[in-house]
């Protein structure tokens, strides 16, 4: 079996054949799919295609939408990680890249605390967002205990960085940059990381791997992560697509899965 477990299917990119994609993605092999509904306008989009067999979801409220994000926002947000099938929040976190002002900092910071405290209250692990943040998050992780399961979503930080969120408990989020040419310490990471701390994930539309590089990702091409893995590692296809599926049972527990 194999599961994406980080795609945005809801995007507006896949208006016009989401269907097929979601198709084209079931007779790769693809056998689950994990929606992950960041973006608030996306949240119904979301829980229509929840009605389908082998697609699952997260909810969340990114870091770049919280300065806009209301509090019927926040409520909502409860009720929809209630829903039996939602495996996570998220993805949510800290996203320096665009805004490093105090004052955004501070909303993403505080956002960032309601939602790890709403995903303790109701038992569900965090699909965590980091980018340009990593030094903070890890600071933040030293104070804030309340946090038992989780992924760093698309890991790009140092090789010292990832073996202290996985010494913390986190796992690792691999996307399509493995496969590119210039990815010497995403690929050395992979190499040292023990692979039942790894996930595979597209994050579709976005970072299509190096064989679709500048299309518009999917969900089938989750195919090319694992081969990847499977060539650093040593190990067969069908292993690595074996431990990293075991992986997501593991973190994401739900009886639906």
């Amino acid at each position: 079996m194999i599961i994406d477990t980080h795609a945005h299917l809801s995007d507006t990119k896949f208006d016009a054949d989401r269907e097929a994609v979601i198709k084209r993605a079931f007779d790769s092999g693809v056998e689950k799919i994990f929606e992950i509904a960041c973006r608030t306008n996306y949240w119904d989009k979301t829980s229509e295609l929840l009605k389908q067999d082998n697609i699952f979801a997260a909810f969340g409220i990114h870091p770049n939408d919280t300065a806009k994000a209301s509090a019927e926002d926040y409520d909502k947000l409860k009720t929809l990680i209630q829903h039996k099938k939602c495996i996570a929040v998220g993805e949510i976190g800290l996203d320096y890249h665009y805004d490093y002002s105090p004052q955004n900092i501070n909303i993403q910071k505080g956002s960032f605390v309601k939602q790890l405290d709403t995903a303790y209250k109701y038992n569900k692990p965090v699909i965590i967002h980091c980018r340009d943040a990593y030094g903070d998050m890890l600071d933040f992780f030293k104070e804030y205990k309340f946090v038992s399961k989780g992924v760093v979503h698309c890991f790009s930080g140092t090789p010292k960085q990832a073996k202290l969120f996985t010494e913390a408990g986190f796992l690792l989020g691999i996307d399509g940059p493995l496969t590119y040419k210039k990815s010497a310490d995403l690929k050395q990471i992979v190499l040292e990381t023990d692979i039942n701390k790894l996930l595979v994930e597209t994050d579709c539309p976005y970072l299509a791997p190096q064989e679709y590089r500048g299309q518009r990702n999917e969900p089938s091409y989750i195919i090319e992560i694992l081969k990847e893995i499977a060539l650093i590692k040593n190990i067969s296809f069908n292993e690595a697509a074996y431990i990293t599926t075991q992986n997501a049972f593991n973190l994401f527990k739900t009886d639906f899965l």
